[in-house]
């Protein structure tokens, strides 16, 4: 095992590049999300603000409250303009007679102009408008609203949707640097024909998988360490548990680096197990419930999702920073099919390490 680690490590050292290459992918992953999901739940909006009395004030206040809106205060010209331009979403305009026709017992109609374009944010708007006339009244007129909502949160905090996301991702950084390092690790010994040596060595085939495992285990240890720092650096996802953030990624990168020797020894060649490598770590990583509990989506899909092992890593490493469960299996469980993977894959590891015609 250890000659093993040694020049497993050696020949590593040799191509920096796919050390970097479990940095890069999920790096990109995590900017390009953030990019497209920063105040993605909040649509952009114009309030014109033709009344100021204090009605039409707890109006808006209740508008910004409702975290639905991305407010900006404007004229009612330059609010045609930014929503001609399509800059905004909509436009609400708090009339002249806002708080006259409220003390007079009057009703008030709030012109909204919604730029229809995309479904999300109409949708929003059409929701968050009444919600927001509701939340209004029971403060203004507390006697005249009977029912309202009580909300009972299931856990301490409110967790964003970047520093969920920035979880998952870097279960997709150890997933493809386990997978490729451990793929390439085992295909080059096919390539150079050291298969035979090995295969001919007094040492048995499992030594040799597990002593490849650990060197890939401690290359990615590298890359792992960046991309965990980088998900808190960069989002402040400070993790709850930092010691089970450290025994969870151990175990994932183990599982997924005896996964790619696996891939390795069964195609062989270094130019197919890189691209292999990503068109299966992708897949995996998508439909094990990245965006949110995969049971949430439907049954077929959270089926699907219990032959991912990614899904488990995503359930366990969620625990770990922010201490709730995402997966319908339980922390135990997502631990114990992790670690069965890693003993499994180093079985069919041993099985598959031997030359074309053995």
């Amino acid at each position: 095992m250890g000659a093993m680690v040694g020049k497993d490590l050696r020949v590593a050292l040799t191509q920096r590049l796919l050390i970097g290459l479990g940095v890069v992918i999920p790096v990109n992953f995590l900017l390009l999300f953030m990019l497209f999901a920063i105040n993605g739940g909040q649509a952009p909006t114009a309030v014109v603000m033709l009344d100021r009395g204090p009605l039409a004030q707890e109006f808006l206040g209740s508008m910004e409250r409702s975290r639905s809106f991305q407010i900006t205060q404007m004229d009612e010209a330059q609010a045609q303009r930014e929503i001609a331009a399509g800059q905004i979403v909509a436009i609400v305009i708090i009339p002249t007679d806002f708080d006259s026709r409220l003390a007079a017992g009057l009703p008030v109609e709030l012109p909204v102009t919604v730029n229809n374009l995309q479904t999300d944010f109409t949708n929003d708007i059409r929701r968050a408008v009444p919600m927001t006339v509701t939340d209004f009244y029971a403060g203004a007129y507390p006697g005249q609203i009977s029912v309202r909502a009580k909300e009972i949160d299931v856990h301490a905090q409110d967790t964003g949707y970047i520093p969920y996301l920035a979880v998952s991702v870097a279960v997709l950084g150890l997933l493809l640097a386990g997978t490729v390092q451990g793929a390439m690790s085992s295909a080059k010994e096919h390539e150079s024909s050291t298969v035979i040596e090995l295969v001919l060595s007094p040492a048995s085939r499992s030594a040799v998988i597990v002593g490849k495992v650990l060197a890939a285990l401690l290359i990615n240890a590298v890359s792992g360490l960046v991309v965990l720092i980088l998900v808190v650096a960069l989002v402040g996802s400070l993790p709850e548990h930092p010691l089970e953030v450290l025994g969870v990624a151990l175990l994932l990168m183990t599982a997924f680096a005896g996964l790619g020797v696996v891939l390795g020894n069964l195609v062989r060649r270094g130019q197919a197990a890189i691209p292999l490598s990503l068109a299966s770590a992708l897949p995996l990583f998508f439909i094990s419930g990245p965006f949110g509990p995969v049971n949430w989506l439907g049954p077929v899909e959270a089926v699907i999702a219990y032959f991912s092992p990614a899904y488990y890593g995503i359930g366990a490493l969620q625990h770990a920073f922010h201490g709730y469960q995402t997966s319908q299996t339980g922390l135990s469980a997502d631990l114990l099919v992790l670690a069965a993977v890693a003993v499994v894959a180093v079985a069919l590891g041993a099985k598959t390490l031997r030359p074309r015609g053995f």
